[in-house]
């Protein structure tokens, strides 16, 4: 079965290193903890950076902080705050983010499907202000080897509520690594499609998201 992993991972990432001199490449990491306050609530900070290898440089940083409440095995809704900065050619820029999260979790022959839809107001220093929405759909595979690897994949849109409309989707595929009670690791590859006003630009990303629950 280690062998079957590795045949759907490797042409990912044979692709990936292969066209990155082509467009643009970027090294995503994610990290989250998250304590549980009362029962089914939870109070989650996040952080996360973007680096480019094109510029050697971290263009993206942010932190959340989120209040999660899961009344139920299918549903959970929360409310956040992003302050996020990204770097420009006169520095850096920041956007203040709130946020409101639901999220329905199905499990099918035990695989599981999550459906998150995001609201959020993005607050510009130097643009104009937006409402968003942004959907997710996760889809984690039953492990595939002795060591209790399993295979996920996410598709990810972003709709601007202007006539932009669609500008940014994405397409994950990756191994959630270590699925412990309090600690998760995941590593994947992300396909990343970006709308400006003269084309679809295109980024491939190869990231790590390690999520702490306590």
């Amino acid at each position: 079965m280690l062998k079957l992993l590795f045949l759907l991972i490797f042409p990912i990432l044979t692709v990936s290193s292969g066209i990155a001199q082509e467009r643009k490449m970027q090294l995503w990491n994610y990290n989250s903890v998250s304590v549980q306050v009362w029962n089914k609530t939870s109070i989650e900070i996040v952080e996360k950076i973007h680096y480019s290898t094109e510029d050697a440089n971290v263009n993206v940083k942010f932190g959340d902080v989120w209040l999660k409440h899961n009344p139920g095995k299918w549903f959970k809704y929360g409310a956040g705050f992003r302050m996020s900065y990204v770097r420009t050619v006169s520095g850096w820029s920041e956007e203040r983010r709130p946020m409101l999260l639901g999220e329905f979790v199905q499990n099918y022959h035990n695989i599981k499907f999550d459906f998150s839809n995001r609201f959020e107001y993005r607050w510009f220093e130097q643009a104009q202000n937006m409402f968003r929405y942004r959907q997710k759909l996760d889809i984690d595979f039953p492990s595939v080897t002795s060591l209790k690897l399993k295979l996920f994949t996410s598709e990810e849109a972003f709709i601007k509520a202007n006539s932009e409309n669609l500008h940014l989707a994405r397409f994950y595929v990756g191994i959630n690594a270590l699925n412990r009670e309090h600690f998760h690791l995941k590593i994947y590859y992300s396909l990343e499609k970006s709308k400006t006003p003269e084309q679809w630009n295109t980024s491939d990303i190869m990231g790590v998201n390690m999520n702490l629950m306590l």
